[in-house]
């Protein structure tokens, strides 16, 4: 049974799984001491099974009654019952670096027992430490939820205004770092009235870095307020302090934002203040990869400095995801200064500065999840001007009988190889066995389409929970993309008997290009052309080629597409490339670069918080996982080379592999990977530059059209002429320029 329960005094509504946990009721109380009594009165209706409750309940208010009477004018709280939390707390050895695969892997046997044992035991409040100031009732206001309170012994004050009470008073606790006292400033996430006093805190304590790991909004509900001015917006004030926003940098997972802080009162200096915003915390649980969290801390670590005050950390409440953080930064130095690690100590050590830190045992498993992986592959991500020296050293043999650090990098790489084991029926359907369960593409059956409205649209890339029953298989796997999930399928060529789920698969995920890796014609039976030149229809799927741009590494082909029930249709872009070495390698790295850089032009530009999301690109090879995973790891790695300068082939091969098996299998493609987007983003003196000669090929246009049906094309209404690619749009001159970094355009 919920109970909910609004005190008089200070107007603060508690609910509180009541009446089948006595702690919890007690804990319930602790919104308001000061009417502790009238909690009885405002308990509704608890069920007559739990009498027992209900009566201790009423003798404990009674006591804390009696109590009160004899501290009437005593401000300090009144335990219920002594209770020594360190008794609680268990003896666990600190980890050292090279057992923490072992340890981790006993602490999680049996569903996390062992996990689950350490962090119950860690007291979720001490009791010992008061919070007086925080519940005094000008400054319980401040507060975002009633239960998260600094303690006394460690908030942070703000310089008292003459006059007004609480003014002090902040939602803001002082946490140490490893070997480093107040490293980080724990905060609630600003309230619209509390904006003021949290710009205060940063003016006052000198900070440079806010690190901000929640959306302002989550699942409908507000979880911080907006406290620094838009880019429209440019500058706002907060009180006597004036915030001003220079620039505005959106990355995958975070923001990164440079403000400039001045004072109102003092001399016109503005110091500069670094927002790093992290957006990828899921609304419940935690991030999936632990990567993610300390790739937010390599940015971080890069804008501090010696001489900057505490680096303040907030989320919603300033507990769960604000410790996390700060217990992966903090244990992190510690496993690089001393090779061992005491996370069971430090959490017990956080939650003495600050209640709740770390808050739910998910949390806990992260830091160590965060921590192996660092420990087990190191720092893998390599800064483009610096990528020629550092690919040097990676490629070096020393001493000549060692393999280099690329191939080691490689070799650890291998361990990322998903395998899965599929029923005959499936094996039918495939030309290899690379797919994966979990993010495998669905195509619905048929018959099932038929039963939708003619007003439906076609099926969307969202609807990836149709039962079995309903849905057919394909050896086709949903790859992630830089900018969002699924952004491109990885598949086969179609066989003879597959090419009508290939097209529904195609229809139905509302998909506009396709990439197809193959030789024009293939020296094995396997590969079987899915398309005609007259118009083909494939179970309800009718399939019309409409032009055919042929150059001498790539094709451009257009189709048209529509369901045999529908009325719309829709262009489908296929673009060939089937210049490979022997060695399954491009023969022109440069051209192979072009053809990914020009399907990116055609795709909304992902910038801001509300970029729009394509559907995805369907790319295919033989086996969907030789070539195809070249493609893939380079479409991801030029959205991170032009984004943030920077680039880690060793994680997006290892992302790869757990999505779909048998990608980047050689050293040879590992290596083609670093060698290609060091030929694309050279660099001088360390310093990035452009191609001042870039390169040019002309490319033959040829139609493979029927002429009755090309002058059909050539003749089509004019509204219809945008939707095609810029390539597409043939102007007299059959010529086509190709240039290093810019879109294909015709001359």
């Amino acid at each position: 049974m919920f109970m909910s329960y609004k005190c008089p005094w200070c107007k603060l509504r508690t609910t509180q799984l009541g009446d089948s946990c006595l702690t919890a009721c007690i804990d319930a109380m602790w919104g308001c001491r000061k009417h502790q009594l009238g909690l009885l009165l405002h308990i509704a209706g608890p069920p007559r099974s739990h009498n027992v409750t209900f009566s201790a309940l009423q003798n404990i208010i009674k006591v804390i009654h009696l109590q009160k009477k004899s501290s009437r004018d005593c401000d300090e709280d009144v335990e219920l019952i002594e209770h020594d939390d360190e008794k609680q707390l268990l003896h666990v050895e600190p980890i050292l670096a090279e057992h923490l695969l072992d340890a981790f892997r006993s602490k999680q046997a049996d569903e996390a027992r062992l996990f689950l044992a350490e962090f119950q035991s860690i007291p979720r409040v001490f009791n010992k430490f008061p919070v007086k100031e925080a519940r005094k009732p000008y400054n319980s206001i401040k507060n975002r939820y009633v239960d998260i309170l600094p303690y006394d012994h460690n908030r942070v004050s703000l310089s008292p205004e003459s006059g007004v009470q609480g003014s002090d008073y902040i939602n803001a606790s002082y946490i140490d770092g490893f070997n480093e006292l107040r490293k980080y400033i724990a905060a609630q996430g600003p309230k619209e009235e509390t904006s003021n006093d949290f710009w205060k805190m940063v003016w006052e304590q000198k900070t440079t870095i806010i690190v901000m790991v929640t959306r302002c909004e989550e699942g409908n509900r507000p979880k911080c307020a907006h406290y620094w001015p838009s880019m429209d917006e440019q500058n706002k004030s907060f009180g006597d302090l004036v915030i001003r926003i220079n620039e505005e940098k959106w990355c995958p997972d975070y923001v990164v934002r440079k403000l400039f802080i001045s004072h109102k009162k003092e001399k016109p200096t503005d110091r500069e203040v670094t927002h790093i915003q992290f957006i990828s915390w899921p609304d419940h649980g935690v991030p999936e990869d632990p990567q993610l969290l300390l790739k937010l801390r390599r940015r971080v670590n890069a804008f501090s400095n010696f001489f900057s005050g505490p680096i303040i950390v907030h989320c919603s409440a300033g507990v769960g995801r604000t410790g996390s953080y700060i217990g992966i930064d903090a244990m992190m130095q510690g496993l690089e200064a001393e090779g061992h690690v005491d996370i069971y100590g430090y959490i017990v050590g956080l939650r003495r500065q600050r209640c709740l830190m770390v808050q739910v045992e998910a949390q806990y498993i992260l830091i160590h999840q965060a921590l192996l992986e660092h420990y087990i592959f190191g720092e893998t991500e390599i800064c483009l001007s610096e990528l020629p020296k550092e690919l040097i050293n990676l490629k070096r043999e020393d001493p000549a009988s060692e393999p280099s650090m690329l191939v080691a990098e490689f070799q650890r790489a291998l361990c990322f190889i998903s395998r899965l084991c599929l029923n005959d029926e499936h094996m039918l359907c495939n030309n290899s066995h690379f797919t994966v369960e979990y993010n495998r593409v669905t195509v619905k059956l048929a018959d099932e389409k038929s039963k939708e409205s003619e007003n439906d649209s076609e099926l969307s890339s969202s609807d990836d929970d149709d039962d079995d029953e309903c849905t057919k298989y394909i050896n086709a796997s949903f790859i992630d993309g830089y900018w969002y999930t699924e952004a491109l399928i990885a598949t086969q060529t179609p066989l003879q008997e597959t090419i009508a789920d290939f097209w529904q698969m195609v229809f139905q995920r509302k998909t506009a290009f396709i990439v197809m890796l193959s030789k024009l014609k293939e020296d094995t039976e396997d590969f079987t052309e899915y398309w005609g030149e007259e118009d083909k229809t494939y179970d309800d799927i009718e399939v019309k080629l409409t032009e055919c741009n042929n150059g001498p590494e790539f094709i451009v082909r257009t189709f048209e597409i529509k369901h045999g029930k529908r009325k719309d249709a829709h262009k489908v872009y296929q673009y060939h490339y089937h210049k490979w070495t022997d060695s399954d390698l491009p023969e022109n790295p440069s051209s192979f670069i072009e053809v990914i850089r020009t399907l990116k032009e055609k795709l909304p530009k992902p910038n801001g918080p509300n970029r729009a999301i394509a559907p995805p690109i369907v790319v295919h090879c033989s086996d969907g996982a030789k070539l195809t995973g070249i493609f893939c790891a380079l479409w991801n790695l030029l959205d991170s080379a032009d984004t943030e300068n920077i680039i880690d082939v060793f994680y997006m091969v290892k992302l790869l592999r757990k999505q779909r098996s048998g990608m980047i299998l050689t050293f040879e493609q590992f290596e083609f990977l670093y060698d290609t987007i060091a030929s694309t983003y050279p660099v001088q003196n360390g310093t990035l530059k452009s191609s001042e000669s870039p390169l040019q090929t002309t490319v033959e246009i040829i139609s493979e059209t029927p002429q009755e049906e090309s002058k059909q094309v050539s003749d089509g209404k004019s509204e219809e002429v945008s939707e095609v690619p810029a390539e597409e749009q043939k102007p007299e001159a059959d010529t086509l320029m190709i240039s290093n970094h810019g879109p294909l355009c015709w001359l």
